[in-house]
C-alpha cells in the first residue's frame, strides 16, 4: 500500500468534533506494529462554524507497519473514531555512513519543503521546516527513495569512499536527489532549469570525488586491474637451431 510517511516521520493528529460544549472532551491511544500503545492528552485547536478541533503533540512514527490512532470523545459529540497510518520502511537505512539526510537535500531546494497553515489563508503563517515529511511535496519517504538512487549513482563509480572525502560524496548524492525532486514535481519551467543545473553540480562534484579518491590512494575507483602475467622460458641451449 502507498505510503506518504517514512520511519522517523512526525505528524500531528487531528480530530474535528460536532456538536460540542463545554462537556466535551477527547483522548488518543496510539497503538504501534508491535501492540505497544501510549495515550496523549489532545487539547482544542480551535473552533470555527460549529465544528471543533483536538489536536496532540506530534506522533513520531519509528517503526515500519500499520499504527492505529483510536480517539475517544466524551460529554457533548461522543463517540469513537479510529485512523490507520502505514509507515514505510527507510530505503536508505543500512546505506553508507556518508549518506545524506532529508534536510541536507532541502538546503539545496528549500521552498520545497513550505507547508501551508491549516489554521489560516494568510500566507504569514506558512513556514519552511527546511526538511521533508509527510506535508510535504515530495513527501519525506519519496525523497528517502530519490536519497538511495544518488547514493546507488555515486556508487557505482566509487564503491568504497575513505573517511576523508565522505562529505563530497554525501554532497554528490544530495544534488542528484535535489534535481530529481526538481524534476519530478516541477512547477514551472524554472523548476526544470534548476534541475538540470543541479544534476550538472551534482556531475562535476562526483567526477572531483573519483579525482580526489585516485589522487588519495594511488589507484581510480572501481576500475578492474588485470594481473599482467608473468611468463617463464627455459635457458636457450647451442643445439637448440637443430630444433627448428
Amino acid at each position: 500500500m502507498a505510503t506518504d510517511v517514512g520511519v522517523g516521520d512526525a505528524e500531528t493528529p487531528r480530530l474535528t468534533v460536532t456538536p460540542f460544549d463545554g462537556t466535551t472532551a477527547a483522548t488518543l491511544v496510539v497503538t504501534g506494529p508491535g501492540g505497544t500503545t501510549s495515550t496523549l492528552v489532545p487539547y482544542v485547536e480551535g473552533t470555527n462554524a460549529g465544528v471543533q478541533t483536538w489536536i496532540t503533540t506530534p506522533v513520531t512514527y519509528t517503526y515500519p507497519g500499520r499504527w492505529v490512532l483510536t480517539w475517544t470523545v466524551t460529554g457533548t459529540g461522543a463517540g469513537v473514531e479510529t485512523q490507520e497510518v502505514y509507515v514505510s520502511a527507510s530505503p536508505v537505512a543500512g546505506g553508507p555512513t556518508w549518506t545524506p539526510g532529508r534536510s541536507r537535500v532541502a538546503n539545496y531546494v528549500p521552498t520545497r519543503t513550505l507547508v501551508r497553515s491549516t489554521a489560516t489563508t494568510t500566507t504569514k503563517a506558512d513556514i519552511y521546516p527546511h526538511t521533508f515529511d509527510s506535508t510535504t511535496r515530495p513527501a519525506g519517504v519519496q525523497v528517502d527513495r530519490l536519497i538511495a538512487d544518488g547514493v546507488a549513482w555515486v556508487t557505482t563509480v566509487a564503491p568504497t569512499v575513505t573517511t576523508a572525502l565522505a562529505e563530497t560524496a554525501s554532497v554528490a548524492a544530495a544534488l542528484y536527489a535535489a534535481a530529481a525532486v526538481e524534476r519530478g514535481w516541477p512547477d514551472s519551467d524554472v523548476s526544470l532549469n534548476r534541475a538540470t543545473q543541479l544534476q550538472q553540480l551534482a556531475e562535476r562534484t562526483r567526477a572531483d570525488l573519483v579525482r580526489a579518491l585516485a589522487d588519495e590512494t594511488g589507484t581510480t575507483p572501481g576500475q578492474d586491474h588485470a594481473v599482467m602475467p608473468i611468463y617463464s622460458f627455459p635457458r636457450p641451449v647451442p643445439w637448440g637451431d637443430d630444433y627448428l
